[in-house]
């Protein structure tokens, strides 16, 4: 108590501006039943209006909890607005002109919550004691490589977009669906994969061998895959806190389809999107577009908590309790309760008020960015104003070939590893949502560039085809949500990440195409030698294609019957998936460099790729176990290869060429082979 009011005392001897400065505080052993003060807040536009408390007594929860103040609101601002609403949370509350806290939320949602808790300001004010180390996040070892600062992006917009390479004509990948007037059947391997999904992937010494046929006889759909290893992720990570209550994050740029997706993800952080007004900001490229410079906020004003800004915005918007110097404290309660965080602060313009039987809400919107807000704790949030967070801009340009229209959009999403892979890919599919303006079914063709440090040559690049008759979009976003994740569960340090850039050419075609025949150009061949396949495509309800795959076959192939599948490169075997990095366990963690995970999604198969690889006969029962033991002992052995070894390994073992098409299913094919 002693230092807190020594604190205060130093305050208003340095600074000589009041609206910069602490007023005096009263803490909770001061108060008594009874005592009438009031608190200050805004209701609509700028103007500050205060409404009258009375104090009821304080919460005492024992030891390590916080205090709080329970008081009753009343005046004709409360009459008006039905009693405390959302928004009026931090609202500075004075007794005898002394500073004792900030409103923080209605007592439960009574019919008319006119009884509200107060966090008492000594609680609050630890908040300015506490370590802020992601201060410096995202911002290390930059120099290392050339990459263009977010600075030299804002001036040279133009000469930037066309450096990063230029688009390929032809992009590839794939949501593999079951061809028509078939009935999708789950085969051993896909059983397999749900039992890996749901925790339950253990194995008895017994059962091996027929697990591992499994892996070796059946193919699933790479793109579920990752969408429900990405789930498993997200229900591993899911916040604890407040499960009850799901925080309430206001959004702007997102229609009701782009809204849900967006839902879907964030359940697992507690959070739940509202739609709100859209943010006054500037297209980025204008260096002071976004940014108010020397910023000032005092007690009573309105302010923005924000995790992306720009054309898409996420966050929330409080009142500010108490000002000092650039410091500032509000909101009174968490909003997402993560501690030391690294979100935008802004300017908020309150609209009006919105008072309800149940719940009233402040109608608000974002403004300019005007400082950092670092803390983020059970007793309110703290910040600091004319310092910014890093931030990452994520661009994305949609070509809708149904409307011949392309839209460019541009948000910047605050530095927060738990964050940013929800909240860039639900901008991307929100992108594709605005663009077309439709159920984002059809198919899409994704190209997507992140700038960052974490790999030798400054960038990783991926590009994919999908079609979905449904959705589209949620496959097209996968694997850039897949690659995020890896850079943000960085074991070794927090990635640099500088720049997301994503190109999506998008229709309601179906443009997919199923394997009719592959038929090799001689019946006998020997090993080296290479052997033509004419693969025949049918593709949805155009004429038969015939595309010829040179393969050569491996040298040390033994002589006789050779089976080869021929398939889309969105089927995998089973087995391929659970030997690379693309499921993360806490086994994988310790093996596997972020590097080295990136690479697994750089170097799969496309969707609209034909590859060619050797299999085994799974029509015959002849000789089966001891070929299935073989290619297990393959399998092991291929895993102590070097990465070198491995991918030169890899890419001797198969064949492909790239289509216009996403191929849907697989066929086998066969050759004599001859010393």
């Amino acid at each position: 108590m002693i230092k807190y009011l020594v604190t205060i005392c130093l305050m208003l001897l340095l600074y000589t501006n009041s609206a910069l400065a602490m007023p005096p505080i009263m803490t909770t052993s001061e108060l008594k039943p009874g005592m009438q003060g009031y608190a200050e807040t805004v209701v609509q536009g700028a103007q500050q209006v205060s409404f009258n408390v009375e104090i009821i007594g304080v919460v005492n929860n024992g030891k390590g909890s916080s205090k709080q103040i329970l008081a009753r609101a009343y005046g004709p601002i409360i009459e008006e607005t039905n009693g405390v609403i959302h928004g009026m949370s931090g609202s500075p509350v004075y007794v005898d002109g002394k500073l004792i806290g900030a409103v923080a939320r209605a007592v439960g949602q009574d019919v008319l919550p006119y009884k509200f808790y107060i966090t008492p300001i000594e609680e609050m004010l630890k908040i300015w004691t506490l370590p802020d180390p992601l201060a410096v996040i995202n911002k290390s070892n930059i120099e290392k490589v050339k990459i263009p600062s977010l600075e030299e992006y804002e001036k040279n917009q133009d000469n930037y977009d066309e450096n990063i390479d230029k688009e390929v004509e032809k992009y590839k990948s794939k949501h593999l669906a079951t061809p028509e007037g078939q009935e999708a059947v789950k085969g051993k391997a896909q059983k397999r994969l749900e039992e890996i999904l749901s925790g339950l992937d253990i194995e008895t010494q017994e059962d091996k061998t027929d697990v591992n046929a499994d892996k070796l006889e059946e193919h699933i759909s790479l793109t579920d895959f990752i969408l429900k290893s990405l789930e498993k992720q997200n229900k591993a990570q899911a916040s604890s806190f407040n499960n009850t209550s799901m925080m309430p994050i206001y959004v702007s740029g997102f229609n009701d389809n782009a809204l849900n997706f967006l839902a879907n993800n964030l359940k697992y952080k507690n959070m739940t999107p509202y739609n709100t007004g859209e943010f006054i900001s500037a297209p980025m490229g204008n260096k002071d577009s976004d940014i108010k410079q020397n910023a000032t906020l005092k007690a009573g004003d309105p302010v923005g908590v924000v995790m992306a800004y720009g054309d898409f915005s996420a966050g929330g918007t409080g009142t500010v309790t108490a000002v000092e110097g650039n410091k500032i404290l509000g909101f009174g309660h968490a909003m997402t309760y993560k501690g030391n965080v690294n979100y935008f602060m802004t300017e908020a313009d309150i609209i009006g008020s919105a008072g309800g039987i149940l719940n009233g809400v402040k109608v608000s919107s974002f403004g300019k960015i005007i400082g950092r807000v670092n803390q983020d704790r059970f007793s309110g949030v703290g910040g600091i104003l004319n310092e910014y967070p890093s931030s990452i801009p994520v661009r994305v340009k949609v070509k809708d070939r149904n409307l011949g229209k392309e839209e460019t959009f541009v948000s910047k999403i605050a530095y927060d590893e738990d964050i940013l892979p929800t909240l860039a890919s639900s901008i991307v599919y929100a992108s594709m949502d605005r663009t077309a303006d439709r159920a984002s079914y059809g198919t899409s063709k994704i190209k997507f560039t992140i700038m960052t440090d974490e790999v030798p040559e400054g960038k990783f690049e991926r590009e994919n085809m999908f079609y979905d008759p449904k959705d589209v979009g949620q496959f097209t976003v996968g694997e850039l949500t897949q690659a995020l994740y890896f850079l943000c569960t960085n074991m070794d340090k927090p990635s640099n990440i500088l720049d997301v850039k994503v190109d999506v050419d998008f229709t309601s075609s179906r443009k997919t195409a199923s394997i009719v025949s592959a038929i090799p150009d001689k019946e006998e061949a020997k090993p080296g030698e290479l052997v033509n396949f004419n693969v025949t495509l049918k593709p949805y309800r155009r004429e038969n294609v015939t595309v010829t795959i040179p393969y050569t076959i491996p040298k040390t192939q033994k002589e006789g019957q050779m089976f080869l599948e021929v398939k889309g490169g969105g089927f995998v075997q089973l087995g391929q998936v659970l030997q690379s990095g693309l499921v993360v366990t806490p086994q994988d963690i310790a093996q596997l460099s972020t590097v080295d995970r990136l690479n697994e999604i750089k170097n799969l198969n496309k969707n609209n790729e034909i590859v060619i690889s050797p299999t085994i006969d799974v029509e015959s029962e002849k000789d089966q176990d001891k070929a299935i033991k073989e290619a297990i002992k393959l399998s092991e052995e291929i895993g102590k290869m070097s990465k070198k070894e491995r991918e030169e390994f890899n890419k001797n073992r198969e064949s492909k060429i790239s289509t216009d098409y996403v191929i849907d299913n697989f066929i086998q094919t066969s050759i004599n082979i001859k010393k």
